[in-house]
């Protein structure tokens, strides 16, 4: 892939899933048709939680995995789902956010709460970030208070909100994200693009079975949704 010229690849680009395997799917339905080898598809995270399929989506992009050039972002979902299964911490807070439905996928699958040794493998794989030539991908968002992509701190990435969206910073590289549903970035379910600041929200409310996932396509800027 040396050499490639950036208009030559482009990036699918998913938003927060949420349990919802079934969106998941028929989104792959859609755009499977249409990557290409050298394309790279890049999901923002919170795969799990809220939704009644967290198992099935861990299983399904495990297998995306090995079918396309994926990148797999860690949202503040799966992290939380980590501290409470492997430290016991915070029950109430993950349950409060959406955590019982993961934890009863889990046990209608295994039986007993445990986590399968490829699930642990992916959830301990996940990135913090992605850098493009012309854009960055993120879960939450940047502190704009902090200059240099690498001194950001994870607690911002996976969990800023007002912080990094109500900033009128104009950001060089567009900011790609998820995590803080479109409804509060500007009252519409659609997805969300301020080309001043140079931002794009794709937490198109997938959490509600009645809203879709969404992806975007860089640098095309074409969309593309999975329904129920």
């Amino acid at each position: 892939m040396t050499g490639l010229k950036m208009a030559d690849r482009r990036y699918y680009i998913i938003g927060d899933i949420h349990g919802y395997y079934i969106k998941l799917k028929r989104l792959f339905d859609i755009i499977s048709g249409e990557i290409r080898e050298k394309d790279i598809i890049i999901f923002l995270g919170d795969y799990i939680d809220r939704g009644p399929d967290s198992f099935e989506v861990i299983d399904y992009l495990l297998k995306i995995s090995v079918m396309y050039n994926t990148v797999f972002l860690t949202g503040n979902h799966e992290d939380m789902f980590l501290t409470f299964y492997t430290k016991g911490e915070n029950y109430y807070n993950y349950i409060r956010n959406g955590g019982g439905a993961t934890i009863k996928s889990y046990i209608s699958h295994m039986n007993r709460l445990t986590i399968p040794e490829n699930h642990k493998d992916f959830y301990n794989s996940l990135k913090l970030y992605y850098e493009g030539e012309d854009f960055i991908a993120v879960h939450a968002g940047l502190n704009p208070d902090i200059k240099k992509l690498s001194d950001q701190k994870k607690d911002d990435l996976i969990w800023v909100r007002e912080e990094f969206y109500r900033s009128n910073k104009c950001w060089e590289k567009t900011i790609i994200f998820g995590h803080t549903p479109t409804p509060y970035l500007h009252n519409s379910y659609d997805v969300f693009i301020d080309k001043k600041r140079n931002i794009i929200g794709l937490d198109t409310f997938a959490m509600n079975e009645e809203y879709p996932l969404t992806c975007m396509v860089w640098p095309d800027m074409r969309f593309f949704q999975g329904k129920l």
